[in-house]
């Protein structure tokens, strides 16, 4: 083979190695970062199985590169006996993960502990002194013994564990089966590949140890950690193989280039620049390489940012937990093509989804508000990281979300219970209307018809028949929050003749009502206190003829009431919120505003004024009553 050719082998083992170390070391920090979360680790072998291969591909990387430094480095002899003793421990490695997985069913359990002790000390043992031989640290004729270690190792792994997956009496599942399958494949593989190497049955026999550990490795990957297997063997590994084969084609196609290259490695600069386009479109590549493998091989129909929009499109404008939860858990199931389960109850930190699915916790300001979970796809395509993030960060926008959905739940709550604490003070108020009513009106109107039976007896029989009517309207009435403006209108004519048996004639009622008015559903006792009002501050504080009118007119959705005397007006700077005589509540009129407040918020208005001649009330509500008592009773 030409020296390109090696050269061009040599960078492309060169490549292989920095990923290797590179993924092996990602996936070390992944378990590291797992073990701090979680209080109880899954298994502490496989991570362990994952850090001793990382650091065989970083020693391999490194010892490398000082080698094409400087070979005759006292580094290299180092590393060269640090390379072999992690590469030593991976075959009693794999006889550990195997038996971890056993240990619950397996007989002899206690030897089975013995037996594994002592492969490690003799693979250890045999790796230390392989290291030491190749490092020219030890006699060179134990050399061509050494040399059969390794795959002697194997062997023993292999044997071993065929040994312990035929002893178990664990009774798996389907995927368990297929995975045992799997690994008892390999496992047989290794005993060829011991007798192969035993035999020398060829220079590429003796690569066969270092793949069947890496393939021992993926398949123990794929079904143990089936996200992080795809996360890091479909995407990055095949933008990895894609750039990769770029690279090759590229010096294959430039040959003059590479050799250039390859010697004069002191100007870095030229290799700086003929990578520098391959740097420039990596992010570009990888973006539509990841959409194609969405696409075509993963079946996602949405991108992260358009799922994130879908999701927030779907559920912000829920009114109610329950609609919240339905339409996220729609959206969820829509968005990753699978079954999705939503819970809103604390539930603390999600388990570890151990049968394909994926769980996520919803958090908002540190607190737990329940979890998502997302069921394995009936079609087999598994879930990678990147569904993971877009499922964490979904769920952190439904913590969002739940929070201000619960915000507005309560706050309306608040509002009911305010409307009906209004509704209470109503009642309240108006019960306290009528008990005023009774002992200043009934003692005025006792007098008024003293005075007329020497000289009117007729007319003060009529005076105790209004006078009668009058409270038979408040007994009767007294439960119902609601009347019709018709009966209103009566009873305040009852009460109107009354006292004029006690004003005689300088008390002078105008009455117009709308015929159209006379159904309309108005609060009991609303008319009465203003027309009240216009006699005690009106007529009464006068010496001539004083008049008292009610209208009552529909103007369109409105009813539209007014009571209007000549009297002497409204005081300077009266206020219906004011707290004393001359602002408000000795006229009698604050506590219908409140009323009506407490019944139609801000629909219904009173308003006072001076027009000129005396005082005028106009009272507007809605032709319909805004509250569920409206025929109360």
């Amino acid at each position: 083979m030409p020296m390109a050719g090696y050269k061009l082998l040599y960078l492309t083992s060169l490549i292989i190695f920095t990923f290797g170390a590179l993924t092996f070391s990602v996936l070390t920090l992944f378990y590291w970062r797992e073990r701090r979360v979680r209080a109880q680790p899954r298994g502490r072998v496989f991570p362990v199985f994952t850090v001793v291969c990382a650091a065989s591909f970083l020693l391999n990387l490194v010892l490398r590169m000082v080698t094409a430094v400087n070979a005759d480095s006292s580094w290299v002899a180092v590393l060269i006996v640090a390379l072999s003793l992690a590469t030593g421990c991976l075959p009693p490695l794999l006889v550990h993960l195997l038996l971890e997985e056993e240990k619950s069913e397996l007989p002899g359990r206690r030897a089975w502990r013995w037996v594994l002790g002592a492969f490690y000390l003799a693979a250890s043992a045999g790796a230390l002194l392989r290291g030491l031989c190749d490092a020219d640290l030890w006699n060179a004729e134990w050399s061509e013994r050494v040399d059969n270690l390794p795959p002697l190792m194997l062997g023993a792994a292999g044997a071993l564990g065929l040994a312990l997956q035929f002893s178990s009496r664990r009774h798996p599942g389907p995927a368990e089966r297929r995975h045992n399958l799997w690994i008892r494949l390999l496992l047989c593989l290794m005993l060829l590949g011991t007798v192969l190497n035993l035999a020398q049955a060829g220079s590429l026999v003796s690569l066969f140890p270092d793949y069947l550990v890496l393939g021992f490795f993926c398949v123990t990957l794929y079904y143990k950690e089936r996200l992080i297997f795809f996360d890091l063997l479909i995407k990055r590994g095949a933008f990895f193989a894609l750039g990769l084969v770029g690279l090759i084609l590229f010096f294959l196609a430039a040959p003059g280039a590479f050799q250039s290259l390859a010697e004069d490695w002191s100007r870095p600069w030229i290799a700086a620049l003929l990578l520098t386009p391959f740097w420039l479109l990596g992010p570009w590549l990888y973006g539509r390489l990841g959409r194609a493998i969405d696409h075509a091989w993963l079946r996602r129909r949405y991108s992260a940012p358009d799922a994130e929009r879908r999701f927030v499109s779907d559920v912000q404008s829920a009114a109610t937990e329950q609609e919240l939860q339905s339409r996220a858990t729609e959206s969820l199931a829509e968005i990753f093509q699978t079954s999705a389960e939503v819970e809103f109850t604390a539930t603390g930190i999600a388990p570890a989804a151990e049968d394909g699915s994926l769980l996520a916790e919803l958090e908002h300001q540190g607190k737990s508000l329940g979890r998502v979970a997302l069921r394995a796809r009936l079609n087999s395509v598994p879930f990678l990281s990147d569904d993971r993030r877009l499922l964490h960060s979904l769920a952190r926008t439904l913590g969002v979300v739940l929070e201000n959905v619960r915000f507005r739940e309560q706050q309306q709550k608040q509002e009911e219970r305010e409307q009906q604490l209004r509704w209470l003070a109503s009642r309240a108020e108006l019960k306290a209307l009528r008990a005023q009513i009774n002992p200043h009106f009934l003692f005025n109107a006792l007098n008024a018809i003293a005075g007329l039976i020497p000289l009117q007896p007729q007319l003060a029989e009529e005076t105790v028949e209004q006078l009668a009517e009058v409270f038979r309207y408040t007994l009767r009435k007294s439960e119902k929050e609601w009347m019709r403006v018709d009966e209103e209108v009566e009873f305040v004519l009852a009460y109107l003749r009354v006292e004029q048996a006690r004003f005689g004639e300088r008390l002078h009622v105008e009455v117009d009502v709308d015929p159209a008015a006379g159904a309309i559903l108005i609060p009991a006792m609303s008319i009465q206190p203003l027309v009240e009002n216009a006699i005690k501050h009106g007529v009464s504080a006068i010496e001539g003829r004083g008049t008292v009118g009610l209208r009552a007119v529909v103007q369109g959705d409105m009813l539209g009431v007014t009571v209007s005397d000549n009297g002497p007006g409204f005081p300077d700077g009266f206020t219906l919120a004011g707290p004393d005589a001359r602002t408000g509540s000795g006229h009698g009129l604050r506590n219908i505003a409140e009323r009506l407040r407490g019944y139609y918020s801000e629909s219904a208005q009173l308003s006072c004024e001076n027009d000129g001649g005396g005082a005028r009330v106009v009272l507007r509500i809605p032709r319909q009553p805004v509250t569920a008592n409206s025929g109360g009773g």
